[in-house]
């Protein structure tokens, strides 16, 4: 597992996290055809779209702390237009690109890139940090056999990334079907308070409830960012209260949408530390803030070793 540090240690928690979501209304059957490669049309409606909603965020108050974009959402030749687009507004990105190609080997690289200004936090725009490249580690089926098809192999990224972004939190990243990646879960589990996932997935009610359930096991907020063809983001968060749990939902396809989302930060951070949380601090009896920790969670890797153990036992 790597760990990135995106700002210094010292940097106090924030109360809340402004999160940018972005549905681009890309159709696969169009985009896709005869090479794992967006096709020029299909690239310049899929940037135009990008732009309004930068545009769109750019107006906003408050502006999003980082913003997020589906898989496979931006072109390759884009990267570099996204990177200063990232800089102006001074928010980090994390985006779903295109394909990358082997063409010699025939691999298929299924990628989302984080970029963090250089400039980030200080609202100046001197340059840029290189983008930390996230890979997609499993293929869905479908996109296995739809790469196969085209006489291509999907190449997995075996590394896990932790980012450490102290002053809001610390967050992972995965792309689409990686969200069904249980030792994924139990790596994060007690190590993030954000989940941030990137898609491009038809079965939107399964994902939705897996969501809900890792945030719960996880301890953390779960954000999804799907493609608006099929619709289905959504942002999660363990709150005691049923009706807070769901921050943030947008069902219905082909819809090009934008949203910025609040999601708790510091309160979070104490409930899990084991810190007694409450909605009004200041009052005892007030109902509490967030559900109670997994079973676990304080001696989950204590148990893992000893289970670890019991299995190397002739």
């Amino acid at each position: 597992m790597k760990l990135a540090h995106v700002i210094p240690k010292s940097a106090p928690l924030k109360e809340s996290l402004y999160v940018g979501l972005v549905q681009t209304n890309l159709d696969a059957g169009s985009a896709w055809r005869g090479l794992p490669r967006m096709e020029v049309v299909e690239q310049e409606k899929a940037w135009e779209e990008i732009r309004w909603a930068f545009r769109s965020f750019s107006a906003a108050t408050p502006k999003p702390d980082l913003i997020l974009l589906p898989e496979l959402s931006v072109p390759q030749g884009r990267i570099g237009n996204l990177r200063r687009m990232a800089s102006s507004l001074g928010s980090i990105v994390v985006a779903g690109v295109d394909y990358r190609l082997d063409w010699q080997q025939k691999h298929a690289f299924n990628e989302a890139l984080v970029i963090i200004p250089g400039a980030w936090r200080d609202n100046s725009r001197r340059h840029h940090q290189s983008p930390i490249t996230v890979g997609k580690t499993y293929p869905a089926p479908k996109e296995k056999k739809d790469l196969a098809t085209l006489g291509w192999s999907f190449q997995g990224h075996p590394t896990l990334w932790l980012f450490r972004a102290d002053d809001i939190g610390s967050f992972g990243v995965s792309i689409c079907y990686d969200l069904m990646d249980l030792d994924r879960a139990l790596l994060y589990q007690g190590r993030v308070h954000h989940l941030f996932v990137l898609a491009y997935n038809m079965d939107v009610e399964s994902f939705r409830y897996h969501a809900e359930s890792l945030s719960r096991t996880m301890f953390c907020n779960v954000v999804i960012c799907n493609t608006g063809f099929y619709g289905g983001s959504v942002a999660v968060s363990p709150f005691y209260e049923p009706w807070r749990r769901t921050i943030y939902r947008h069902d219905g396809n082909n819809m090009l949408a934008t949203q910025v989302v609040k999601l708790p930060v510091k309160s979070l951070d104490d409930a899990q530390a084991g810190i007694v949380d409450r909605a009004n601090p200041a009052d005892p009896c007030s109902k509490r803030l967030f559900k109670n920790l997994p079973p676990g969670w304080r001696d989950g890797k204590q148990k893992l070793a000893v289970a670890t153990e019991v299995l190397k036992k002739p």
